[in-house]
Parts: C-alpha cells; sequence; structure tokens
C-alpha cells in the first residue's frame, strides 16, 4: 500500500459529556499537549455552541463571555504551536428559521438553509480570524446548550427531496457546500467527521462513502475524519474498511478512554490492536495502522479523555495517558513494535524498576490488559451464538451502566440455545483471570514491593481491584439472571437493581 501522507495532524478531543459539567483535565491545556506531540486541539464542540454566538437573537452577553474565552483559547493555543478548531453539529440553526411553510428546517437540499448556514458560518470565521477550521458531526445532534438555536440532523429529514437524495445524496450536498463555504469563501480547513450504525451506513462503506465523497473539488483544505472502527469503539470490531479509501484527505479517530469499556476505571492497552488489528476478529498482522492506513493520511483525531454519557468515572487519567501516548507515537511511526511503545510509556511515568524482572513481568500484564478487558466487557458465548457486528453483546454495560434489556435479551437467547452453562463457565474463568492480574499488580504495586512506593500505586491497585471486584459480581448476576431466564426487560432490571442494592458496586448503576 502506497500512501501519500500530507502535513500529519494530531488533533485532541476532549470529548464532555451531555448533562455533565465539563471535563476538567490537563488534556485540554495547551502547553500540555504541546507537550505530548500534539500539533492541534478542538477548543470549542457542540456543547459551547460557537455558532450560536453569532445568530441575530443570540444573548449579547452570553455571546460575548463565551467569545471572550474562545479568543482566550485561541490565543494559548497559539503561543504554544497548537492550531485551534471548533467543531459544530451540522446544522446550527436560529429557532425561528425557516418559516414552518419552508418545511424540514434542517433540509440538505434547501437553498435558504444554506443561505443562512453559510451566513452565519462566515461570519463565526471572519470573528475569530486565527481559527485553523471548522469541524462538522453530522448524524446525530445533541441539544443546543443555547436556547435560541436548534440543532439539526440533516439525515434526518423527510421532505420528498431528501428521500429521493437518500444519504448519499444529502452527503454529497455536505460535502460540496461545506467545501465551498469554509475552504472557498472562508480560506480554512474543514473536517466532516463521518459516522453511523448499520448496513445501510457510509461511514465503513467503501463503494457508498466514495459516493458520498464524490462531490470533493479536490481541495486538500477539505478532510474527513472516520472511527478506525467499522462501527463504534467497541471490540469486536473490524477495522474500518473506508479507511484506505481515496479522495479527500483522511484522519482516523482514537477512542482512550473507551466508553463502552470502563472509561478509564480498569488499564486497557489499545496499542496493539491500533497497531496490527483486532485479533478477535481475525485481523492481527492484517489490519491496524501498520497494515492499512489512508492513502491520503492526513493524521490522528484523538479523544484522550471522555466520551459516552456518564461523568468521568476514573479518578486518574494514568490508562488514557497509556493510549495516548500510544496513539501519538503510532501516528509518528505507524509500523513501530507497540510493545516498545507500552516500554517507553513506562519508562516516562516512572514504571521501569530498578529489578528488569519487574519491569517485564508488568509490561506483560500490561499488554494483557487488553483480553483481561475483553473478557470482562464482552460475552464470547453470546458472540459465538450471534456473530453480532452492530453493539457486540448487546450493549449489556456501557460507561457506568448496566442495561436491563440487553441482559434479559443475551439471557435469554443462550437460554433458549441451550448453551447458558457455557456462559457460567465463561464468566467463572473471567472471574479467575481477573483474580491473576490482580495477583500480578499485587506483586509489583503492593507496600513494600519494588514500585510500590510510587505515586500511582494506589490507582494502579484500585483498577485492578474494580476489576475483579466487577468479574465476581457479573458472574453472580448472570447466575441469576440465567437462573431467572426467560425474563423480560422490567424482570431484568429488578433483579440487577436488587443486586446492587444488596452489593453496591460504585459507581455502577442500572438504567432506568
Amino acid at each position: 500500500m502506497i500512501t501519500r501522507q500530507i502535513e500529519m495532524r494530531k488533533i485532541a478531543y476532549v470529548h464532555d459529556t451531555p448533562d455533565h459539567a465539563p471535563i476538567e483535565t490537563r488534556w485540554k491545556v495547551p502547553r500540555f499537549l504541546a507537550s505530548r506531540g500534539f500539533t492541534d486541539m478542538v477548543i470549542a464542540d457542540q456543547f459551547t455552541g460557537a455558532q450560536n454566538l453569532l445568530l441575530e437573537d443570540a444573548d449579547e452577553g452570553i455571546a460575548r463571555e463565551t467569545l471572550s474565552q474562545l479568543d482566550e483559547r485561541i490565543h494559548d493555543c497559539l503561543n504554544e504551536g497548537l492550531r485551534p478548531w471548533v467543531m459544530q453539529d451540522l446544522f446550527t440553526m436560529s429557532a425561528d428559521f425557516p418559516h414552518p411553510s419552508l418545511g424540514t428546517r434542517g433540509c440538505a437540499c434547501s437553498s435558504e438553509v444554506w443561505d443562512a448556514y453559510t451566513e452565519n458560518t462566515l461570519a463565526l470565521l471572519a470573528r475569530l480570524p486565527d481559527l485553523e477550521g471548522l469541524i462538522f458531526r453530522f448524524g446525530e445532534a445533541f441539544a443546543s446548550p443555547h436556547a435560541w438555536a436548534i440543532t439539526h440532523n440533516p439525515l434526518a429529514c423527510t421532505c420528498a427531496r431528501c428521500e429521493e437524495a437518500g444519504s448519499v445524496g444529502i452527503v454529497q450536498k455536505l460535502v460540496e457546500n461545506l467545501g465551498t463555504i469554509v475552504c472557498d469563501f472562508g480560506d480554512r480547513h474543514c473536517i466532516l467527521r463521518m459516522w453511523d450504525l448499520g448496513d445501510d451506513g457510509i461511514h465503513a462503506n467503501f463503494g457508498r462513502q466514495a459516493d458520498a465523497l464524490s462531490t470533493w473539488n479536490n481541495d486538500e483544505r477539505f478532510m474527513v475524519s472516520v472511527k478506525h472502527t467499522q462501527t463504534d469503539y467497541w471490540r469486536h470490531q473490524p477495522w474500518n474498511p473506508s479507511i484506505d479509501l481515496g479522495g479527500p484527505p483522511r484522519l482516523v479517530e482514537f477512542q482512550c478512554e473507551r466508553e463502552y469499556e470502563f472509561v478509564g476505571m480498569v488499564p486497557n492497552w489499545l496499542g496493539e490492536l491500533w497497531a496490527n488489528g483486532p485479533g478477535e476478529c481475525g485481523e492481527r498482522g492484517e489490519t491496524g495502522l501498520a497494515n492499512l492506513r489512508p492513502p491520503h493520511w492526513a493524521g490522528m483525531f484523538i479523544l484522550p479523555r471522555g466520551g459516552g454519557r456518564a461523568r468521568p468515572l476514573a479518578s486518574d487519567d494514568l490508562w488514557a495517558e497509556m493510549n495516548v501516548h500510544a496513539a501519538v507515537a503510532l501516528g509518528d511511526e505507524p509500523t513501530r513494535d507497540p510493545n516498545d511503545i507500552l516500554h517507553e510509556w513506562m519508562e516516562s511515568v516512572g514504571f521501569a524498576s530498578e529489578s528488569p524482572g519487574v519491569t517485564a513481568d508488568l509490561a506483560l500484564l500490561l499488554e494483557a490488559s487488553s483480553d483481561l478487558v475483553l473478557n470482562l466487557r464482552y460475552l464470547r458465548t453470546y458472540q459465538a451464538l450471534t456473530e453480532q457486528l452492530w453493539m457486540p453483546s448487546e450493549n449489556w454495560f456501557r460507561d457506568d451502566t448496566f442495561v436491563p434489556g440487553a441482559c434479559a435479551t443475551v439471557a435469554n437467547a443462550v437460554t433458549e440455545a441451550g448453551v447458558s452453562d457455557d456462559l457460567r463457565q465463561e464468566r467463572a474463568l473471567t472471574t479467575a483471570l481477573a483474580e491473576r492480574h490482580l495477583e500480578g499488580a499485587e506483586l509489583a504495586f503492593a507496600a513494600g514491593q519494588p514500585l510500590g512506593e510510587h505515586p500511582k500505586a494506589a490507582f494502579v491497585l484500585d483498577s485492578y481491584r474494580f476489576a475483579h471486584r466487577f468479574a465476581q459480581w457479573t458472574e453472580a448476576l448472570w447466575n441469576e439472571l440465567l437462573a431467572a431466564a426467560p425474563l423480560d426487560r422490567e424482570a431484568a432490571r429488578a433483579l440487577i437493581g436488587a443486586r446492587l442494592s444488596a452489593d453496591p458496586l460504585p459507581p455502577l448503576r442500572v438504567l432506568d
């Protein structure tokens, strides 16, 4: 594969979560990001609502204060050699635009929508002249943070023109118009973030995505960004087959605190997967950045912290830092040995013991954390039964939440298939695996051990203790769910709720 690498960007984006306060973290500090190899950062996203601030009916006081804060963030970025970006949901429009007689307000086929959006977007670029560019999300829309604005998902428009155009035709309009507005008229860079779920999507479909991007005008300031996974940040996910698609310059997205995998609460080394491909999909050595990169590679879009819908759960960002180090290093040298990258990170945080044997054992333990999480979070018995691609293991657990409907679906399916004992045995083996990992961590970090006085020792041990506790707790949970099958969502919810009341597992909860 021949990869034409243009300027390699490493963009940092801390993904704050809806309904929670912004994450306070060093990964939002330009000087720190620059020291860790980043070249760009997102200074404001859809929760800031930067485009809203210049709408005609914007609250003047809110707009003035927020724009002043953005000026400061841009100044701080530029002082550290970072390029600042603003991210926004498509479309963000005035709450009273257009008049209902014009039909659906988020219509990508509407000239009135594009005229208003052009005016607003160019006003933002004029107000923030030092912005590197704009990043646009679409396919879902978070609620606007300001009462005077509303976000619209262009793929949700049901007018006759959009129905005829379909998702491919709508994205073609986004590519063409955003390239004109941001790159031609605004003379800035533009990134269109691609993502969707389902067999009829564009994000991971080579042919449909090629058609959707066919309106690109060959301006290299227009880029697209795709997740490295075929769907969302789950395991049992093939490497996104659209990654090596030609066309606009392409960034690849990596999430360092996996929202479906304990959000940084337990060790979860992803360097091997990112470098050499997902082994559970039979792709190790065939995909990953070492083997399948964009032919027109623009860089990495890296989420050091955040994602999902829970508040921050981890008391330390150590495991996020481990994966950030891997993502940045692989962006610099995609064929580098991930084990060497891990050793380099261990040395940087003081995990290299005076005893070479202890250091080697700890490295093996951290390398194996990827398999530990695979066993803790996913259900091999159910995966073998369903070969599920979209939402593996029915998303029975995510963020800080047990999902009762998904638990009921899994329990009923494995019981009906006569493999419930296989799932019971699987969870028992997971508990034994987590216990071995905890023992390994205690050998290195317990009081009196070589790394026992390390500042992160308590967090490391707490991480492995939580992993072991989660394994024990969910082993008992699945025994109860399987014994009660068949059961419906409400029965599963009552069972999980009763277990959490009798034996709390903070900060975890059951979905209402």
